[in-house]
């Protein structure tokens, strides 16, 4: 229960304490001004968190203090106002703060996804081995000389250094001149039997 709570006073006491403040300002406020103007303003708050509920609990929350406000705007409305001024006052206010709602949680989905793209490129880059610099290596064998002095095959001097495998094989040429060779060293075999 305490893990629930916690993430829950952090990112969200500050704003819902300013919203209720604002709410009380707008209760004695004249009909005509833009009293969700500040709600605006404290819909930014969940961009320095991540906690992905807030940008909704806060604007449910700002949406029922804007609606309970114009209910009691409209109970004590004063005849030289008239009331579509306050109602399309309202509609506008929540709409934004609807917005900016979708606007935060899309901002802190792509937030997400960017840490696990660099988590991903740090695994990578982690994983990443690569070979660099000169390989002398010897003319006749091809083998290649370590920095200790020591002369290893190509094979085994590539699979020390990287996460390349070698698997044996044979290339076109070859594999014809050593089955052209065959027959003859059969034949000598034999012949020496």
């Amino acid at each position: 229960m305490e893990n629930i709570v916690s993430p829950f006073r952090s990112s969200l006491i500050l704003p819902l304490a300013a919203a209720v403040v604002i709410f009380v300002l707008d209760l004695f406020l004249p009909l005509g001004w833009m009293v969700w103007l500040p709600y605006v303003g404290l819909m930014l708050v969940p961009l320095w968190s991540s906690d992905e509920r807030s940008p909704l609990i806060l604007a449910s929350t700002f949406t029922v203090f804007i609606l309970i406000s114009l209910a009691v705007d409209y109970l004590y409305l004063p005849f030289d106002i008239p009331a579509k001024y306050a109602i399309f006052n309202r509609a506008g206010g929540i709409l934004i703060l609807w917005v900016m709602a979708l606007l935060v949680m899309k901002h802190q989905r792509i937030e997400r996804e960017r840490e696990n793209l660099i988590r991903q490129l740090q695994d990578a880059i982690a994983n990443l081995t690569t070979l660099r610099g000169l390989l002398p290596f010897c003319l006749s064998c091809k083998k290649i000389r370590e920095v200790d002095g020591y002369w290893s095959r190509i094979e085994a001097y590539v699979a020390k250094h990287s996460l390349a495998e070698f698997t044996p094989g044979l290339c076109p040429e070859c594999e014809e001149y050593l089955s052209a060779q065959l027959p003859e060293e059969q034949s000598l075999v034999r012949g020496q039997r």
